[in-house]
């Protein structure tokens, strides 16, 4: 570990560098901001969840028919997200999504079908609309990061940001290491962009190997704890996401699946879906996954993917977008010898993540205004740590909001940024040195597996009072072990952190999961205890932020906007 520091002075810090972060950047830099990304990748290009590439992306494109407008698609949000949605910010972003997706073209972005020169759009996940394009996305976040160096941002890669840096209510900067240089980074920024995605590595799936995560295994929720460390508010975080993948691989493409054909079925051959939902296949993520564990508990597994019926024309198309995402799923079929064109396929339920519930425009992490800011002043967040998500263009479009409120409050700031102390950076890095100098400790790996199978066992699909209780009892226990967790080196160090983090963001869901006394969005927040769905008293946001003495709930009625949550007045 190097023994002495690096300050750089910025008018935005950006954490996170995938699409969210990188979009952000763009509007700071066509205004003329100096912009900080820090980013635990290794190539700007292919980092973030879509860093090989993506097969859709959801987007209104206001063309003539109505079902094509933003209105039409707003006025269906409520029920798309059984009600608990800010609709404010999900309104300024649907609305945005026609201008963000013609600037992305404009990047060199090719959303047209090769073969027709048409956008192939199609329907599924319950929207009213053909709102998805199926397209080669594999250099999607490659254009978007060439705009970003364009515009000389700054960007440390291999870098962790571990601590923000808050003063009276209002963010200005953070501290940072490079696990492959040891050197660290005191970064004072004039606003900062949290966009590190989404909480994976969270609890156990099919495979027992938690970096075969569904999405990337290495977003661990440091945006979300970051936030709540230095009292940023967070909603939704009871909500939970699973998906259905081959059996013994995570894996993105789901979507695909359902908007060409596909079809589920049971261990009975029965085509299951439509029991759940009028809509069978095209029903929203949460209900499609919710059948299928509803499935195996009635004895009716293993449940099967059936694309046999399909015309070779879909199943052509279907192989090749599939391997868009996870550019090894072809080769994991051919090794297990299974044929999708031809035989059905064993299909499983993921593993959790914290992300956005299987539902469009309700996302599960920090709570933002219309512009992207959180409760803390100066502070943004985007992508799918925010509580507006969408996916690709959801992160693509809040972050360029983002970006814009970045400009706007720069703007709108004065007075000179605090000072950085020596003491300040010696109390945070010394806290990682204990990590790196401790001759015998519990491992990342022990103290992360205690975490999953907290997780799994108690604070999964299925909930009770007594088993969140016995899970935040296990996690309290836990938190108490951090001091005692061992780094071998920088890059161990780095994974001590995230650590801390999946465990942070298991505590923060697992009591708001005791708070919200109901079922919602099927498997999102499945309490057995209280199974059925209470408009009349639960029809509200379950905040969380930092207590005296862990994480404190709140309420507040959908009706209202998040931010009517926020107290800026000690910035």
């Amino acid at each position: 570990m190097k023994a002495d520091w690096t300050t750089l002075d910025a008018d935005l810090l950006v954490v996170g560098g995938g699409v969210a972060g990188t979009m952000a950047a763009i509007p700071a830099l066509e205004a003329g901001l100096k912009v900080v990304i820090c980013e635990k990748g290794k190539v700007l290009d292919h980092c973030g969840s879509i860093g090989c590439g993506v097969d859709h992306y959801l987007t209104v494109m206001d063309t003539g028919p109505e079902w094509d407008t933003p209105d039409f698609l707003i006025k269906h949000v409520p029920e798309l997200t059984d009600h608990i949605v800010d609709m404010a910010v999900a309104g300024r972003v649907i609305r945005e999504m026609p201008r963000i997706f013609r600037k992305i073209e404009s990047f060199g972005v090719d959303f047209r079908d090769r073969k027709t020169g048409d956008y192939y759009r199609l329907r599924s996940f319950g929207l009213p609309g053909t709102y998805h394009i199926n397209f080669d996305g594999t250099d999607f976040k490659k254009h978007i990061g060439e705009r970003v160096r364009k515009g000389k941002a700054t960007v440390l890669m291999r870098t962790m940001v571990v601590q923000l840096l808050v003063e009276d209510n209002r963010a200005y900067g953070a501290v940072a290491f490079n696990f492959r240089t040891g050197e660290w980074h005191v970064i004072r920024a004039k606003a900062v962009v949290l966009a590190a995605g989404d909480v994976n590595r969270i609890s156990r799936n099919a495979s027992g190997l938690a970096f075969d995560s569904w999405h990337f295994p290495y977003n661990t929720g440091d945006a979300q704890a970051m936030g709540y460390r230095v009292g940023a508010a967070l909603a939704n975080m009871e909500s939970v996401e699973t998906t259905l993948t081959p059996k013994g691989f995570s894996c993105q493409g789901l979507n695909a699946l359902v908007s060409l054909g596909a079809y589920f079925v049971n261990r009975r051959g029965e085509r299951f879906m439509f029991k759940y939902d009028k809509k069978g296949e095209n029903a929203r993520r949460a209900v499609i996954a919710d059948a299928a564990i509803n499935e195996y508990l009635l004895g009716n597994g293993p449940v099967y993917l059936d694309c046999r019926h399909l015309p070779q024309e879909i199943l052509d198309r279907m192989e090749y977008t599939l391997q868009v995402d996870r550019y090894t799923l072809p080769a994991y079929y051919k090794q297990k010898g299974v044929n999708f064109r031809k035989e059905l396929v064993e299909i499983s339920v993921s593993e959790l993540s914290i992300r956005r519930s299987g539902v469009y425009f309700r996302g599960s992490g920090l709570a933002v205004d219309e512009n992207g800011e959180t409760s803390v002043e100066g502070l943004f967040a985007a992508g799918d740590c925010a509580t507006v998500s969408g996916g690709i263009a959801g992160a693509a479009v809040l972050g360029h909001i983002a970006g814009e409120g970045v400009v706007l409050r720069v703007r709108s700031t004065n007075g000179a940024l605090p000072s950085i102390t020596p003491e300040m950076v010696e109390a945070v890095r010394a806290q990682s040195d204990l990590h790196l100098n401790r001759g015998n400790g519990m491992t990342w790996k022990q103290f992360e597996n205690e975490t999953r199978q907290t997780v799994t066992d108690y604070v999964g699909v299925r909930r009770t009072e007594a088993g969140l209780r016995l899970a935040l009892q296990t996690l309290h226990s836990l938190a108490g072990r951090e001091p005692t967790l061992v780094a071998d080196d920088l890059h161990g160090l780095m994974r001590v952190h995230e650590a801390k983090n999946i465990r942070m963001n298991a505590e923060i869901m697992a009591t708001a999961s005791l708070s919200r006394k109901e079922t919602r969005t099927g498997s999102s927040h499945w309490r057995l205890d209280y199974p059925e769905t209470d408009d009349r008293n639960w029809r509200k946001f379950v905040l969380v932020d930092r207590g005296g003495d862990g994480p404190r709930i709140r309420t507040l009625s959908t009706e209202r906007p998040l931010s009517d949550a926020f107290d800026r007045s000690a910035a």
